[in-house]
């Protein structure tokens, strides 16, 4: 302890007042100890989509007080260890300085002071001993100098923070220290900074915004169809619950429930427990407030899965939520003149202008390392800038009164407004490397010569993927719309020069090809099929345009090379040596783009599909590729292969309800199949259960109900068979209610015209096609009921067949009857032919699977033999 020495008052003041200065600066000095810093308050800062960084516009941000001091700090040697020693010796100080206030007291505190006037003035002396240490005036030397910094970066804090260099001054300590603060506020370190001037990006989304506003937009549109989809829902919800009997509520709880006595009140569905107060349900004896609100608890369980199981389709049924969507999108159609790409830029602005501040002026830009959403942002902006039309109001439509009708006769054009509108849209191509989806995706689609043809985003696509590869196999799922899709990549072609197109295609379906040709470009189309076919081939070769030929056509037709070669039903050509293999190959070789379209590209064996493959991407085919895992496979052919499925893509697609209609052949029935198995004859056993002489067999009674209930449904009937006499049955039988018969022998100029008739006839009438004629390459939305007379050597044939029916534009659920002959022919078959399509869900589809090999194969005659000797045996012939 220092020796105690007496003050005078004057001593005392000067002590007191250096005290409390040290005092004050240990004041100042506490908030810069802060362990834990404030971060910015972020007001008005804008995240770009895909977390590519942050937009921060002036006064977005609103920067800790001490910030630029802390930094300044930062820099200085040992700072925050001085300032810590600091207020260490000023908390002593103010505990000194508070005791040696009163050691200088006047006369009477001197003459009565007595151990208080010691103590005090030992304090003031230890006080003095301590502010005039060495050290501690090198500290408090120290400290204002960290004071002066401080107060002079917070000075220049308030002409504002910088994160960017510029006539300002702030050094770049400090601009470094703001980047960090603000890296710490998004948690996100690294950030590229940079500025940008938002004065057109304000006017653009400006405009934006008013466009958002307008109800005859199509943000207003999207917004209404999204409503009336959930009411076509709840409509469709409620005719189920109508149709569900009040015991379906025990499958949504596990509660005991009683049903008894309801029907006395009027209650006989689940749609009627949910109308019914529960006091109502309770005048039901047996049936107490603690049931009635078990019943109306499970009731609307079943609402809400009923709500939730649904999808984009329109229907068939003109209900008021169904006609209000369809004016909708009739709306939509007449103010949509974008292309994909022009449309996804404008989305994109919209969706920016939700976010995104509207003040002009020179930004902040922080980016992580997605530089190329930020290229994409910039690009977008600086496009509807100089595209001023994309966002201007689209201005009152008046849609006509007929556009029920409309949608009805192309449903399928309606469907895919829908999914534009509400971007719903799949593309595919998962397998895709990087660099190929980014060449697809930038690829303008020229629709210069493409008519009445809204293109759903997958088959634009797909278009682009053929184009942009050049010669590729499209492999999608039948009914998806490969026909528009080789027109549209046509039709871009023609845009560019490239004039010449060529169909190649199955006789069957000249016709088609033709008619969805004309129907859908303005090109000129030539029909290269019969006795002119010569005169045709010349015409196009000299104007340009889409050439329809048929396989023989081609084969023995002199054909010039053309830009475009579409194949269609190409699995046609997967046996190398064959003659009209051969002369389409010399196409493929001569042609710069070529498309081969086969909804079944593996039929028998992956060693096929390996071939098609390598007709138009040798390079990818390799040794081995056989024994090829599953998804190795596809990985390795992506490049030349494109498949999408009907439920990827088709949300809107109605309901396919396929069931196994068991047949028990009559005794008539069962002799004559017996005759045949002892006869040894694969193919009159298959069609044996419909040829039973002298007697109806019991599959044809089937048929005949299957009819009638479809008559009453207001529907109309598809029948396949692969037999010309089973289709002279049916004929003979069914009468006038047959429109007409598909076969080999019908040319197909006819078959088009029976398709035209069908969809004019009355409910319950029927086409009858054999299956090799009519189950490919045709449109057949009309019928919504398909049999299948008996089971098929290919599996790949009977999906063919269904999909006539069950396609893009098809408005009704498709019912699928699959005749069987219990313990016939057709149960072994469907045994057998098992492993074929487990083999196509492998290799030919974008689906995970084991590892399938060649092995698993089955040929037609290897099953024949199989299903004869079984057959012998079970009915005790001798093998």
């Amino acid at each position: 302890m220092s020796p105690m020495a007496e003050f005078t008052r004057d001593e005392l003041a000067g002590l007191l007042r250096e005290a409390d200065g040290v005092l004050d600066r240990a004041h100042s000095l506490s908030p810069l100890l802060d362990a834990a810093r404030p971060a910015p308050a972020l007001h008005g800062v804008a995240p770009l989509p895909d977390a590519a960084g942050w937009l921060i516009p002036p006064g977005a941000v609103h920067w800790p007080e001490r910030l630029y001091a802390h930094a300044e700090l930062d820099r200085l040697p040992e700072s925050r260890e001085r300032i810590r020693s600091y207020l260490a010796t000023a908390a002593v100080v103010g505990t000194l300085r508070a005791k040696a206030q009163h050691a200088a007291p006047g006369f009477f505190g001197r003459l009565f002071g007595g151990p208080g006037l010691a103590a005090a003035r030992q304090s003031a002396t230890d006080l003095r001993s301590r502010l005039e240490a060495p050290d501690f005036q090198a500290l408090d030397r120290d400290v204002r100098g960290h004071l002066s910094v401080a107060g002079a970066a917070t000075q220049l804090q308030t002409r504002g923070v910088h994160l960017q260099a510029g006539s300002h001054g702030t050094p770049e300590h400090l601009i470094a220290a703001a980047r960090g603060a603000f890296e710490d506020a998004v948690e996100h370190q690294g950030l590229i900074f940079t500025q940008y001037d938002a004065t057109r990006q304000a006017e653009v989304l400006a405009r934006a915004r008013a466009l958002r506003h307008d109800p005859n937009s199509e943000p207003a549109l999207r917004l209404g169809a999204e409503r009336l989809l959930t009411a076509l829902t709840a409509e469709r919800a409620q005719i189920l619950l109508r149709q569900l009997p009040v015991d379906a509520l025990r499958t949504a709880t596990s509660e005991r429930l009683r049903f008894t006595g309801l029907d006395t009140i009027g209650v006989n569905t689940v749609a009627d427990v949910l109308a019914s107060p529960p006091g109502m349900l309770t005048q039901v004896h047996g049936i107490g407030p603690q049931t009635a609100r078990r019943l109306r608890a499970a009731a609307e369980t079943l609402r809400r899965e009923a709500v939730a199981t649904h999808t984009t389709g329109i229907g068939d049924t003109p209900t008021a939520a169904a006609t209000g969507l369809v004016r909708v999108l009739a709306h939509f159609d007449r103010i949509n003149d974008l292309d994909e790409i022009q449309r996804a830029r404008r989305r994109r602005i919209l969706a920016c202008s939700e976010w995104v501040p509207a003040a002009p002026g020179l930004w902040d830009v922080a980016l992580t390392g997605e530089t190329a959403r930020w290229a994409q942002f910039t690009d977008d902006i600086a496009w509807a800038d100089a595209h001023r039309e994309i966002l201007e109001p689209a201005g009152s439509i008046s849609v006509g009164e007929q556009t029920w009708d409309d949608y009805l006769s192309r449903p399928a054009h309606y469907q895919a407004l829908l999914a534009t509108l509400l971007d719903l849209e799949v593309e595919g191509g998962d397998d895709l490397t990087a660099d190929v989806l980014d060449r697809i995706r930038s690829l303008r689609l020229d629709q210069t010569h493409l008519t009445d043809l809204h293109l759903r985003g997958y088959q634009s696509f797909g278009a682009r993927f053929a184009l942009v590869q050049e010669k590729v196999v499209l492999g999608d799922d039948m009914g998806l719309g490969k026909t528009v899709q080789a027109l549209a990549a046509a039709a871009h072609l023609a845009a560019q020069g490239q004039r010449r197109t060529l169909v190649v295609c199955p006789a069957s379906v000249v016709t088609n090809w033709e008619r969805e040709s004309r129907r859908f470009t303005d090109l000129p189309v030539y029909r290269a099929h019969g006795g002119d076919r010569e005169e045709a081939v010349a015409a196009w070769a000299d104007t340009g345009g889409i050439c329809v030929i048929t396989y023989d056509g081609a084969r023995t037709t002199g054909v010039p090379a053309p830009d475009l070669l579409v194949v269609d039903e190409a699995h046609m050509i997967k046996n190398p040596s064959a003659a009209r293999t051969i002369a389409v190959r010399a196409l493929i070789d001569a042609a710069s783009h070529v498309l081969l379209l086969t909804g079944t590209p593996l039929e028998n064996r992956v060693a096929e599909f390996a071939t098609l493959v390598g007709f138009v991407a040798p390079q990818l085919i390799t040794n081995g590729m056989s024994s090829m895992s599953a998804a190795d496979f596809r990985v390795r052919i992506a490049p030349a292969y494109l498949r999408r499925n009907q439920a990827d893509v088709l949300d809107e697609l109605p309901e396919k309800l396929e069931q196994l209609d068991w047949i028990d052949l009559t005794p008539a029935d069962e002799s004559h199949y017996a005759a045949t198995v002892r006869a040894g004859s694969f193919m009159a056993m298959r069609r044996a259960a419909m040829t039973t002489p002298d007697a109806v067999p019991a599959k044809l009674e089937r048929i005949r109900e299957i009819i009638g209930d479809a008559e009453e449904a207001g529907r109309r009937v598809l029948i396949f068979t692969y037999f010309l006499d089973v289709l002279d049955v049916l004929e003979a039988d069914l009468g006038a209610r047959v429109v007409g018969r598909l076969s080999g022998a019908v040319p197909p100029a006819v078959r088009q015209s029976l398709i035209d008739t069908l969809g004019s006839a009355p409910a319950g009438s029927v086409l009858l096609a054999q299956i090799t004629a009519g189950g490919t390459g045709l449109n057949i939305q009309s019928a919504s009921v398909v049999i299948l007379v008996e089971p098929q050597l290919k599996p790949s044939i009977e999906a063919q067949a269904i999909a006539r029916a069950h396609r893009m534009g098809q408005t009704s659920n498709v019912m699928v009857h699959r005749l069987i002959g219990d313990d016939t022919v057709d149960e072994r078959m469907l045994d057998m032919l098992a492993g074929k399509t487990r083999l196509f869900d492998a290799y030919a589809r974008p689906s995970e699977s084991a590892r399938v090999h060649d092995a698993v194969d089955v040929t037609e005659g290897q099953i024949a033999e199989a299903i004869i000797a079984a057959e012998r045996e079970r009915l005790g012939y001798a093998v």
